[in-house]
């Protein structure tokens, strides 16, 4: 048995991103669609005093409605106050050095290049804390466009696995058409429950990027705590009885 799991490169991850790498032995950033500047490609959250603080990338305005592979980030040197942002609020967790040098490293090798930037920061998380997934880049696959649920198979196939695992948001359109249906793989649904960790900063707010957690926890126990909240796959029915 194989998966595949397949979700666009993310600027600093939430922890069910992780857990669906974690699940899988091959993982695709979907590098080859367009890009939505209003969206987890650009910005995420880490907890603060009061209220979760945006973080979000600077990006630059050419060229016009870019693929993520093509979006290049500004060079305004927004990165200084980003970084300032992060040791600001996460500066007194345990593991914040670990944290600090992963966004470091991550932007000094990005040459400008968003998706880089937010895969060099998946796959050096990744790395520190014991996944051993395989990592791959859709613009590389040479698959063409065409109907979202029915490219999702064509990787399956590209890939040689037996099954693919979705994330929740991807229902609605598998509900309404389901090539996986009849097929030789398998689809499930990534059931995930998100665990509570240390933080700072008063009552427990889920839903911050994985460096949240990271800082706090540790390398060692990253993945542990991320295993805490995964149970197994749902089937489309299953999944269908859950929707409201």
């Amino acid at each position: 048995m194989s998966t595949l799991a397949i979700m666009q490169p993310t600027f600093l991850p939430w922890l069910g991103y992780f857990a669906l790498i974690d699940q899988s032995d091959r993982f695709v950033f979907l590098d080859d669609v367009q890009f939505s500047k209003q969206s987890w490609q650009s910005r995420n959250r880490i907890k603060g005093p009061q209220d979760p603080i945006l973080l979000s990338l600077g990006v630059a305005r050419k060229p016009s409605k870019p693929l993520i592979k093509d979006v290049k980030l500004a060079t305004t040197g927004f990165e200084i106050k980003l970084l300032k942002t992060v040791q600001a609020n996460l500066g007194h967790a345990p593991y914040f050095d670990v944290v600090q040098s992963i966004l470091q490293k991550a932007f000094d090798a990005s040459g400008g290049s968003l998706s880089l930037l937010n895969r060099t920061i998946t796959t050096q998380i990744a790395s520190r804390c014991g996944l051993e997934t395989e990592f791959s880049l859709a613009s590389e696959a040479n698959i063409e466009g065409g109907e979202k649920a029915d490219r999702l198979l064509e990787f399956c196939t590209h890939f040689e696995v037996t099954h693919y695992l979705s994330p929740v948001g991807s229902y609605d359109y598998l509900a309404e058409h389901n090539p996986f249906e009849g097929s030789r793989v398998n689809l499930g649904f990534q059931n995930f429950n998100h665990p509570e960790y240390p933080q700072n900063f008063g009552a427990f707010q889920s839903h911050m990027a994985a460096i949240d957690a990271l800082a706090h926890v540790g390398p060692k126990e990253f993945l542990p705590l991320i295993r805490s909240g995964i149970s197994s796959p749902l089937s489309i029915e299953e999944l269908a009885r859950k929707q409201p």
